[in-house]
């Protein structure tokens, strides 16, 4: 409304467009109620727009596991007596040694040298899980090809490495089947797309069991396995 007439003038969009600053200008302006853990975290520094209140356990919440020392210090010490790796992860959990920010390669080392090291610094069933998962992605690429886009197969091609294009895909997409072996690195905004040993290491690194990181999910068998030790904790805490 114009300010002529003794109205103010404002910028009106559907709540769906809110932007998080919205959110909590709202918040501040008509007194509603919220979750005073948000309180904590602003106090504790973290930004708006990394303000989470979720489950500590999840793979994405270890780079912030150590807040929960500051802001919850009765959680924090309950996580400490039952469950192990709590203290570690909340130190290094957003460092390099929990394959955080820009992991580097040790001189000396290509990366499918370094995995093995990693490899072999493992208990022998963790490390037999992970070369069994790099057994099944090397193979998986090489003779059925995980899709890509056509620009992602140019940048590709402009570097030189050699793979088989495939002319379709069973599956719904636009991309297409690419056979190719595993690459040391590669430097292009795609990386996450493209087998590496890097990626792998990388997997190690996060304690990345299940090998999110590479594109896989929970096997049959280790579904059974969570499900079994779900149901034993459940029927202890009875």
């Amino acid at each position: 409304m114009d300010r002529r007439l003794g109205y103010d003038l404002y910028n009106a969009y559907p709540i769906y467009d809110w932007t998080t600053e919205d959110i909590w200008t709202a918040y501040a302006r008509f007194k509603w109620p919220f979750n005073q853990m948000y309180e904590l975290y602003y106090k504790a520094g973290v930004p708006l727009d990394r303000q989470r209140v979720a489950s500590p356990f999840l793979s994405t919440a270890q780079e912030t596991l150590k807040l929960y020392k500051a802001i919850d210090p009765n959680t924090w010490g309950r996580m400490l007596g039952r469950v192990n790796g709590v203290n570690f992860t909340g130190i290094y959990g957003g460092t390099r040694a929990m394959g955080w920010q820009n992991i580097k390669l040790p001189e000396g080392y290509t990366w499918k040298e370094y995995m093995y090291f990693l490899l072999d610094t493992l208990p022998e069933e963790t490390r037999q899980s992970y070369l069994e998962k790099l057994r099944v992605s090397r193979e998986f690429w090489k003779y059925k090809g995980g899709c890509l886009d056509l620009s992602t197969i140019r940048k590709l091609t402009d570097l030189g490495i050699k793979f088989y294009v495939q002319k379709k895909t069973n599956y719904k997409t636009d991309k297409l089947p690419v056979q190719m072996d595993y690459l040391d690195d590669i430097d292009i905004a795609e990386f996450k797309e493209i087998p590496t040993y890097k990626r792998m290491c990388i997997c190690i690194l996060k304690n990345d069991h299940v090998c999110k990181y590479m594109g896989f999910a929970l096997t049959k068998k280790e579904k059974l396995r969570r499900d079994r030790v779900m149901q034993k904790y459940k029927n202890i805490i009875k």
